[in-house]
């Protein structure tokens, strides 16, 4: 059985039988049923009980709610593979109770959190139906993170100036950009600020910690799209690059990955709460050599069109490959205080899927997105698909084969294949997860 759906409607715009009731308080209604649409841009690499919990927290303050999870496929925002593969990732999330899944194309699941973020919610946005966006943060200082995003989408001159001061000085973007945001917020001594104040993290903690930064750049593309989407934060209370799984808390996904690949399978279960296949697997290592035989074919200019190798990188790339023997080898090599291991990590994940700053530039926005699985008893939300202002392609030969972003995707399923000792045409061969 597959389902294809195609485009109706106008992106941002919601379904006629749907009442936005739920901006006074009550919660959008279908037909006779009611119950709020929340979606959730995520990875789930593994899903584990992390993420179970911001399913029920979800449906504490919403009771009823839908939940709708936007998932990476073959590989993630930090340009890594995914340890299972997007179909698995996607059952496990509605075994543990998504209603619906559907997959980030990989054009914009490799970014940079800024248009990761967009392309997550830009798909969400024309899906025209969710009604709240839930996301992890480590403060619940929503107000905070919104006045963050404000000024990032509208810097003052005083923003700039700090900005460039810290390039200028050879530090990586995400750190002089950081600097220069504390430093805004504190110039404008918003009433919050004496709570931070008198609390036990520092602006400068709140900025920097990882899902917060992911926050502020949803709330951006919130207000950027104009979006009707509400905000739904939820306080994270694992430690995100957490690296050990410890008796009672929330694991997080750094800390079960590590788990898995030193085979403690007893600990790995334990924190994702359901049994983990010993294969197919695809572990961090197993597209290294796959890498660098791509970017030894690569000449400097091939290089220098990959999106942000610039300013002499590609010589550096050029003469790293050779050296290296590994990917992690590769970026010893590369690493400077400018380039950042999560920046050089995606740079080698756009040369394997032969992502060029090119392609980014022509395709700024999602132009389909594929459906990965739904809950029979929530079928009925198939119907809502009709209305999307986007592309929903559940079967993968229907999709835009000579679309570029699809050829990405083609090769990223295929690259996720053969580094777990699987066949060629991997994204051909999986069908929808009906759980």
């Amino acid at each position: 059985m597959h389902y294809t759906i195609f485009r109706r409607g106008k992106e941002g715009v919601f379904p006629k039988t749907m009442k936005k009731n739920w901006e006074t308080g009550g919660t959008p209604s279908l037909d006779t049923e009611k119950f709020a649409m929340v979606g959730i841009l995520c990875e789930y690499d593994p899903f584990h009980q992390g993420h179970a919990r911001q399913f029920s927290l979800i449906r504490e303050k919403l009771p009823g709610a839908r939940i709708i999870c936007l998932m990476s496929g073959p590989f993630t925002q930090r340009g890594m593979p995914a340890l299972y593969s997007p179909a698995f990732r996607a059952k496990a999330a509605l075994r543990a109770g998504a209603d619906l899944v559907l997959e980030l194309p990989s054009l914009f699941a490799v970014r940079e959190a800024e248009n990761f973020a967009l392309g997550g919610v830009r798909i969400l946005n024309a899906l025209g139906f969710v009604t709240h966006l839930s996301f992890g943060c480590e403060h619940m200082l929503l107000p905070l993170l919104q006045e963050a995003a404000e000024l990032l989408e509208a810097p003052d001159e005083s923003y700039r100036i700090l900005l460039r001061e810290g390039l200028q000085k050879g530090v990586c973007f995400a750190s002089a950009q950081g600097r220069a945001l504390m430093q805004g917020l504190l110039d404008r001594r918003p009433a919050y600020l004496n709570e931070i104040e008198h609390g036990k993290d520092s602006l400068s903690d709140i900025l920097i910690a990882p899902n917060n930064v992911l926050a502020i750049c949803y709330l951006r593309a919130l207000s950027r799209l104009g979006s009707p989407i509400i905000p739904l934060p939820v306080l994270r209370e694992s430690r995100y690059h957490e690296k050990r799984l410890e008796a009672g808390g929330y694991p997080s996904a750094t800390a079960v990955r590590s788990a898995i690949l030193a085979q403690s399978w007893l600990q790995a279960e334990t924190a994702v709460g359901y049994p983990l296949p010993r294969a197919p697997l695809c572990t961090p290592t197993s597209t290294d050599r796959t890498l660098l035989f791509l970017l030894r074919r690569m000449s400097r200019e091939q290089l220098a069109a990959l999106p942000g190798c610039v300013e002499g990188l590609e010589n550096r790339l050029f003469a790293a490959c050779r050296q290296a023997t590994d990917r992690a080898g590769l970026l010893d090599l590369l690493k400077t205080k400018r380039y950042s291991y999560a920046r050089l990590n995606r740079l080698c994940c756009y040369a394997l899927l032969e992502i060029t700053a090119r392609i980014q530039q022509e395709i700024s926005r999602p132009c389909y997105v594929r459906l990965l699985g739904f809950r029979k008893s929530s079928e009925s939300l198939l119907s809502l698909l009709s209305q999307s202002a986007i592309p929903i392609i559940s079967k993968a030969a229907d999709g835009p084969i000579e679309n570029p972003a699809y050829k990405a995707d083609i090769r990223a399923y295929d690259a996720w294949a053969l580094g777990a000792d699987e066949p060629d045409g991997w994204m051909f061969t999986q069908p929808v997860q009906v759980v």
